[in-house]
C-alpha cells in the first residue's frame, strides 16, 4: 500500500491563548488524581523526590550538595526544590504546580505538533484530552514528581519550533535557539543524559541547514544554542565556586555517575539500548506503545517531501534511547523520555482520518467559528472527556492506591510526631532511600550520606553506621530489618515504634529508634 502524500498545513491557530488555557486546566485535573503530590493524596512517597526535598531544604540552611550532602542528580533540580522549599514549608503542593506547569506545557507543544500537520482544529484538543489520560495510566509514570515527567515538556517544544521552521523553510530565529540552548543546559544540570535528545537536535539542524545550503547559519546556530546553555551554567558555577565545592561537584555528578552508576553485565552498548526500548515499549503498550506504528508510518509519509522533518524526529528519538539506556538500568519511569514521540502516531492517526474523509468527500471544517449548537456539544463532549479520564486515572494509575489512605495512615506521619517530641531533631535515614521522614517531621540529616541511594560509594555503609556507632543523630529509621544488634552493642538506641505499609510492590516494615543518652 503505497502512503497517501503528506502535504503542508499553513493554518495558525487563531486562539492559542484557549489552546494554553485547555493544556493546563486538564493537567490540573488529570494530575490531581494521577500526581501523588496532589492535594488529595497524603504525601508523595516517591523515593528520589523525597530525596530533592531533603537536599533542597537543607540548602537553605547552609548545606552544599555532593560536598555535604551525597546525591548523584544534577544540582539545578535541588536548587529548584529549594526554591519551592522557601514557600512550600511542609506539604507536596509546591511539587503539584511545578508537575502542572511541566506537564501543561508539554500537552500544548504536543498538540502543536499535531497543529502542524493536521487541518481538523479539534484534532489538538483531542490530542492534548488522550496524552493527559494516557501517560498518568503509563507504568512509565509510576514515580510522580521524578525528574522526568517536570522536564518532559522540553523535548515536545524543542521539536516544535524545529518543525515548525523546517515546513516554513526558514532557519530557527535567535529565540528560538536561546530557548533550546536554555533548555539543553537545563537537562545537562540536572540529569546530562536528556542530551541525547538535543544532540539529535544539533545533528538535525546541521543536515537540514546543510542541505539549504545555510553554511554560515550552522556556526550562528551552534553560537546561539550555546549561549542559551552558557547562561543557565553560570549560576551553577558561580555557586560551587563561592561554597569552594566545585571539586564535588565534578566528582560526584560527572566521575561517580560514569564509574559508579553504571552497571554491568554481559550485554554490548547495542543490545542493552535495544533491550532496554523492547521492556519500554511492552510496559506502556496499553498506555501509548502502540502508538509507535502509525508513528512510523506517518514518518514515512513525509520522507519523500518533508525528509528533514521526518529524519528530526528519528535523530531525536535515537539521541535520546541512546543515552538513557546506553549504560543505566531500564528503570520503569526512565520510558517517560520517549513518551513525547507518541504524537506522532496520533498525528498520524489524525492525518489519516482527514486524508480518508477527504477521499470519501466528507468536508474537513477548519473555521473556528462554530454554531452555537455545535459549540455547546463540542464543550460537553470536553467535559465527559475530561471526566471519564479523571475518573480511568483515579481507578487504574499506578499510584491511585494511597488515594484512599490518610496521612495517619502511614508510617512517615507516625513517626512524625514522635520525632517532634525533639526539638529541632536530627534522623538518619538508614540502609534505605529517603522515605519522605525527614520531610515529614522536619528533621535535618548530620551526615552526607543521609540515606541509601541507586549510586552507593564504598564509604557510604561505614559513614552510616559511624553514625549510629556514635549516638550522633536523635533518630534512625530502617525499612524491613531492625537495626543489626552489632550496632546497638551499647545501648545507644531504643526502639520506640514500629509500622507496616505498602510501597512500590510490596509491604515493609518500618522500625523507628530514638537515642537514649543526652
Amino acid at each position: 500500500m503505497k502512503l497517501p502524500e503528506l502535504k503542508n498545513c499553513k493554518w495558525r491557530f487563531r486562539k492559542p491563548s484557549l489552546l494554553l488555557t485547555a493544556a493546563f486546566v486538564l493537567s490540573a485535573l488529570f494530575l490531581l488524581v494521577g500526581s501523588k503530590s496532589s492535594p488529595l493524596y497524603p504525601m508523595n512517597d516517591n523515593v528520589d523526590l523525597n530525596v530533592y526535598m531533603t537536599v533542597g531544604r537543607e540548602m537553605l540552611r547552609g548545606q552544599v550538595p555532593y560536598r555535604d550532602l551525597f546525591e548523584q542528580k544534577g544540582p539545578l533540580l535541588f536548587m529548584l526544590h529549594a526554591f519551592l522549599a522557601i514557600f512550600f514549608k511542609q506539604g507536596y503542593f509546591g511539587v503539584y504546580l511545578t508537575e502542572v506547569i511541566g506537564f501543561g506545557l508539554f500537552l500544548y507543544y504536543s498538540a502543536k505538533i499535531c497543529g502542524l500537520y493536521v487541518k481538523n482544529r479539534l484534532a489538538p484538543y483531542l490530542v492534548m484530552v488522550f496524552l493527559g489520560v494516557a501517560l498518568p495510566l503509563a507504568p512509565s509514570f509510576v514515580n510522580t514528581g521524578s525528574l522526568e515527567e517536570i522536564y518532559l515538556f522540553a523535548f515536545p517544544l524543542s521539536a516544535y519550533w524545529m518543525l515548525r521552521a523546517m515546513r516554513e523553510d526558514r532557519p530557527l530565529t535567535l529565540r528560538e535557539d536561546l530557548v533550546i540552548g536554555l533548555l539543553a543546559g537545563f537537562g545537562f544540570w540536572t540529569k546530562y543524559t536528556f542530551c541525547g535528545f538535543f544532540a539529535g537536535v544539533a545533528l538535525a539542524v546541521i543536515i537540514w541547514y546543510g542541505s539549504r545550503g545555510w553554511w554560515l547559519r550552522i556556526l550562528r546556530a551552534a553560537g546561539e544554542m550555546l549561549a542559551g546553555l552558557v547562561l543557565i551554567s553560570v549560576p551553577v558555577f558561580l555557586y560551587f565556586a563561592l561554597h569552594g565545592a566545585l571539586g564535588d561537584l565534578f566528582r560526584v555528578y560527572f566521575t561517580d555517575n560514569m564509574t559508579i552508576y553504571a552497571k554491568e553485565d554481559d550485554l554490548t552498548a547495542a543490545e542493552r539500548i535495544i533491550t532496554a526500548l523492547k521492556q519500554t515499549y511492552k510496559k506502556n503498550r496499553a498506555a501509548y506503545g502502540w502508538l509507535v506504528w502509525p508513528g512510523a508510518a506517518f514518518l514515512l509519509a513525509g520522507l519523500r517531501r518533508h525528509w528533514r522533518e521526518s529524519l528530526t524526529v528519528l535523530l531525536c528519538f535515537a539521541g535520546i534511547a541512546v543515552t538513557t539506556y546506553v549504560s543505566s538500568p531500564g528503570y520503569a519511569y526512565y520510558g517517560l523520555t520517549l513518551a513525547p514521540f507518541a504524537v506522532t502516531g496520533l498525528t498520524g492517526i489524525a492525518w489519516l482520518a482527514e486524508w480518508l474523509a477527504v477521499r470519501a468527500g466528507i468536508a474537513v471544517p477548519d473555521s473556528p467559528v462554530l454554531p452555537r449548537q455545535a459549540s455547546l456539544l463540542l464543550g460537553l463532549a470536553a467535559l465527559l472527556l475530561a471526566g471519564g479520564g479523571m475518573l480511568a486515572i483515579g481507578l487504574f494509575s499506578p499510584g491511585a492506591y494511597l488515594m484512599k489512605y490518610k496521612k495517619t495512615d502511614l508510617p512517615q506521619y507516625q513517626f512524625a510526631e514522635t520525632i517532634r517530641e525533639t526539638p529541632d531533631a536530627t534522623l538518619l535515614n538508614y540502609w534505605f532511600l529517603d522515605g519522605g521522614f525527614y520531610y515529614t517531621a522536619g528533621a535535618h540529616p548530620v551526615n552526607r550520606f543521609f540515606c541509601f541511594f541507586n549510586m552507593n560509594p564504598p564509604e557510604l555503609r561505614p559513614e552510616q553506621e559511624s553514625v549510629i556507632l556514635n549516638a550522633e543523630a536523635d533518630y534512625v529509621v530502617t525499612r524491613r530489618d531492625p537495626l543489626p544488634k552489632r550496632l546497638l552493642k551499647d545501648g545507644q538506641y531504643e526502639l520506640v515504634q514500629t509500622a507496616n505499609f505498602f510501597f512500590s510492590y510490596r509491604y515493609y516494615d518500618y522500625f523507628l529508634y530514638k537515642k537514649t543518652g543526652p
